[in-house]
């Protein structure tokens, strides 16, 4: 019995040990199988993801592609190249930068310094060809050649301008610079403008120093937004250039008005008349060569007016004013219109060895009108002055006379005949009331008052008129009347001559090309 009970026992104890191990592989056998069935799933996700990558592939072939490649070491040399530049400059962030319109610029962050650097440049073919025959140069009218046809090349003006503002935008101020085509001693740098300009808010802005006077639509243009390869004779006889003094300037939305005191207003320097060796009298820029008076760039003491006035009062119906800063109308830009009216008056101090020829007071009056058609233009202008002699001057009747009466007036269309192609038209007509003053034996007959002239062109962007820094303009001009007081070497046409029985030549032909090449 006691054997009994203790193989029973011992039975019993093996039997609870036996089932503690049968447990304990059953749930080490299920947590093997719950490890299997996520291995399972997540070989499961793997390969789906897989199955996108091969779609991608299928779709847009090799993501990282050579082109790719490139693309992305461009953006990290950029954002490196950014980087190390901004750590270069100036501890306030300073920039640096080109806009294609306004050329290269410095500047501070907040945008208080300002620097800007720009120039242009104008390399021009010419051809000029008059009647000259077996005859003199007008009298009192230098020839600015002995041949009846002359051509070549010429830098007919490079420039360079520095502008922009310190302290705060509102003091901003201009230098410009010109390389004239006649070089004295090796120097022929001049100083164009040089000029502080202050905005007093409320549309009122004041300018102090050397600038272009307001008076005729055409010199508020820039030389290298013409609408032809230069302005017109009109504006060369007329025009009133740079001068030295104080302007102030109110401008809304529609209305804008100038105003000017300073020095004498040179007019291209035909305000100057004089009596020649023949006893004619001859606008003063007829003279020899280097002796056309000019107020750019002089002292005090060289000024020859008591006082000089100008201004400029402008309208415009519609538009906007930044379209008017030039002749041409793109395709695609707004129509506009701008009226303007301008005068100037000036007395001036009598000037040494000129038998009292030179002017006493004068005074000039313009009006004009600007019509752009997105595409087309057209622009009209009018102009008169009179002028009063210091002493009467003997004339052709045998009397005599102390004062001349001028007008002139211009008118100029264009259209694109293309995106990138502007054709134009401009006729001239004035007369500078100067021919009863010619009484010498050999200019009685002469006629060289008068301006007849007809210009046809074009200009041509080779790169598109967005991309405004190269323009090609050819032009042919014809005189139909002599052109002596009118005649302006810069432009291209030369002073007539005069034949042998004292009647002037006929007329004059110019043919003018040229590339404009801004940065």
């Amino acid at each position: 019995m006691l054997t009994l009970t203790l193989v029973g026992c011992i039975a019993s104890s093996t039997m609870s040990m036996i089932d503690d191990d049968i447990q304990s592989a059953l749930a080490e056998i299920e947590k093997l199988r719950t490890q299997n069935e996520q291995i399972v799933a997540a070989n499961a996700a793997l390969a789906a993801k897989v199955d996108q990558l091969e779609q991608r592939v299928v779709n847009d072939g090799d993501w990282l592609t050579e082109q790719r490649s490139e693309e992305i070491r461009a953006i990290v040399s950029d954002v490196l190249s950014d980087s190390s530049t901004r750590d270069s400059l100036a501890a306030d962030g300073a920039v640096a930068g080109w806009d294609k319109t306004k050329g290269f610029f410095l500047a501070s962050s907040d945008g208080n310094y300002l620097l800007r650097f720009r120039g242009d440049a104008q390399l021009r073919w010419e051809y000029n060809a008059r009647d000259i025959g077996a005859a003199s140069a007008a009298s009192g009218s230098p020839s600015n050649s002995t041949e009846p046809k002359e051509w070549g090349f010429e830098n007919r003006r490079v420039n360079i301008v520095f502008e922009g503002n310190v302290i705060d935008p509102s003091w901003q101020y201009q230098i410009s610079l010109v390389a004239g085509r006649f070089a004295v001693d090796g120097n022929n740098v001049a100083l164009n403008d040089c000029f502080i300009e202050k905005d007093l808010g409320s549309g009122f802005k004041l300018r102090a120093g050397q600038f272009k006077g307001p008076f005729l639509r055409e010199e508020s243009v820039s030389h290298t937004a013409q609408l032809a390869i230069d302005a017109s004779l009109m504006s060369e006889f007329f025009g009133i250039v740079r001068n030295q003094g104080l302007q102030l300037t109110w401008s809304d939305e529609k209305f804008r008005v100038h105003a000017f005191y300073g020095d004498e207003l040179r007019a291209r320097g035909v305000d100057v008349y004089s009596r020649n060796s023949d006893g004619d009298l001859v606008p003063f820029n007829a003279g020899p060569a280097g002796t056309v008076p000019t107020a750019q760039n002089t002292t005090f003491t060289q000024d020859q007016s008591d006082y000089a006035f100008s201004g400029r009062m402008e309208w415009m119906p519609s538009g906007q004013w930044k379209q008017f800063k030039d002749f041409s109308s793109y395709r695609g830009e707004s129509v506009g219109v701008l009226f303007g009216v301008g005068a100037y008056a000036q007395q001036l101090d009598a000037v040494s060895n000129t038998d009292g020829a030179t002017p006493n007071t004068m005074w000039s009056a313009t009006a004009d009108v600007s019509f752009e058609f997105g595409g087309a233009t057209l622009f009209a202008a009018g102009i008169v002055r009179e002028v009063d002699l210091q002493e009467a001057q003997p004339t052709r009747d045998g009397g005599s006379a102390e004062s001349l009466s001028q007008w002139g007036t211009v008118i100029q269309g264009s259209v694109f005949v293309s995106d990138d192609v502007e054709v134009y038209t401009r006729y001239e007509l004035g007369n500078s009331d100067t021919d009863r003053y010619r009484v010498s034996a050999n200019s009685l007959l002469a006629n060289g008052e008068d301006i007849n002239l007809l210009t046809l062109g074009l200009n041509w962007w080779p790169n598109g008129p967005s991309n405004q820094q190269i323009k090609i303009t050819t032009d042919v001009g014809y005189s139909f009347d002599p052109l002596i007081d009118f005649a302006a070497l810069g432009a291209g046409y030369l002073v007539d001559y005069t034949e042998a029985d004292g009647t002037s030549s006929n007329g004059q032909w110019v043919i003018r090309s040229q590339l404009q090449f801004l940065f």
